[in-house]
């Protein structure tokens, strides 16, 4: 009921009902105006990122290589593809000690266990290209009463960081143990290649990479003082100087054939360097020792590469039998054949081959 005009007038329920359906319906549509107001405010403000974006391939094109082509991707990315991978990953490198999980992946094997010197064949089939070019902060040895298994390149926050060589990515994790992040990457010779202290890493573990492909950018995650990459090369675990190698000032490799010694593995044996005549001499030693003493062997090898007179004869190069070892992978892994090495040891393809026995490979 309510009071129009000095008279008592009733309203029925039906007709209530329909105003308030009417304020009701104005409140909701007041509402759904303000709503799509903002939305459109906010959509002009949006952004897609790389993750919007569906990573699917949209064309492959030819490089300079018969056994490698590139692959884009709708995103704007692209990746290095082997025309055959199966081929590829079934080098001898990639047969054993396989671990995504873990930062060293040779487990027993020590270095007892490992040939007096191995040769390593670094860019005939595997491509090259300095993970970063520049000033060496540090370099291969003793450090502040500690061991520096690697070299210190100086880069910029954010600088793209290259695969040295063709391989595959074994490890692409955080680590907390100094690192920070790092990728690590094993070579069809044998070789593993270490970045760390990386940004951000580009590549994950078991992806194929190419000789100059970006897997990540120079930062100082871990325990860095500085923008640097730290870069170890290593085999079977060991590491070894990497600027017996690679020069990081040049950008260049400095040998394209390996001589491996396993003494190169104490952490007091360095390479030799160009003084400022461009000779070839000796880096500074370490604790007062005599280089002479550490380094003999480098200086015969980077010898025979600079001068004129004929090289002499290789020493014999012997390999050590391990559990799983055969013909046919040792010469594929020495870069030999295997009637070769069966000529250097008196023996035929089928002989039984004893673990432990030393084998002559050349």
């Amino acid at each position: 009921m309510r009071v129009e005009n000095g008279e008592l007038r009733v309203e029925s329920y039906a007709t209530r009902k329909s105003a308030w359906r009417k304020i009701l319906f104005c409140i909701v549509l007041a509402s759904l105006s303000t709503l799509n107001s903002q939305l459109s405010t906010a959509q002009t403000r949006v952004t897609l990122s790389e993750r919007d974006i569906p990573r699917i391939p949209t064309d492959t094109l030819p490089t300079d290589r018969a056994e490698v082509r590139i692959v884009t991707f709708a995103d704007g990315t692209f990746r290095y593809i082997p025309t055959n991978p199966y081929h590829f990953m079934s080098a001898p490198a990639y047969e054993a000690h396989w671990d995504t999980l873990n930062l060293f992946a040779y487990r027993g094997v020590g270095l007892g266990d490992l040939p007096e010197r191995i040769r390593i064949e670094m860019a005939e089939s595997h491509g090259f290209r300095a993970p970063a070019t520049g000033r060496v902060l540090s370099k291969y040895g003793r450090r502040s009463g500690r061991d520096h298994n690697g070299t210190d390149i100086r880069v910029d926050h954010g600088q793209p960081i290259f695969a040295a060589f063709d391989g595959v990515v074994r490890y692409s994790r955080w680590n907390s143990g100094g690192f920070g992040n790092i990728v690590i990457i094993r070579h069809p010779n044998g070789l593993e290649t270490y970045y760390s202290h990386l940004s951000r890493r580009a590549v994950s573990a078991g992806e194929w990479v190419r000789a100059g492909q970006v897997i990540g950018y120079g930062g100082r995650t871990g325990r860095a003082s500085t923008n640097h990459l730290h870069f170890e090369m290593r085999y079977s675990d060991q590491s070894f100087d990497p600027e017996r190698i690679i020069d990081f000032e040049r950008g260049t490799l400095r040998q394209r054939t390996f001589a491996l010694h396993r003494d190169y593995f104490s952490i007091r044996s360095r390479t030799v360097e160009r003084n400022a005549d461009g000779e070839y001499d000796y880096a500074e030693t370490i604790d007062g020792e005599d280089p002479a003493s550490v380094d003999s062997l480098a200086t015969n090898t980077i010898a025979a590469n600079i001068s004129s007179e004929p090289s002499p004869a290789p020493e014999p190069m012997y390999h050590k039998i391990r559990s799983g070892d055969t013909l046919l992978a040792l010469a594929l892994s020495y870069k030999t054949t295997v009637t070769r090495i069966c000529e250097l040891n008196g023996i035929s393809r089928t002989t039984t081959l004893r673990i432990g026995r030393n084998l002559r490979i050349e």
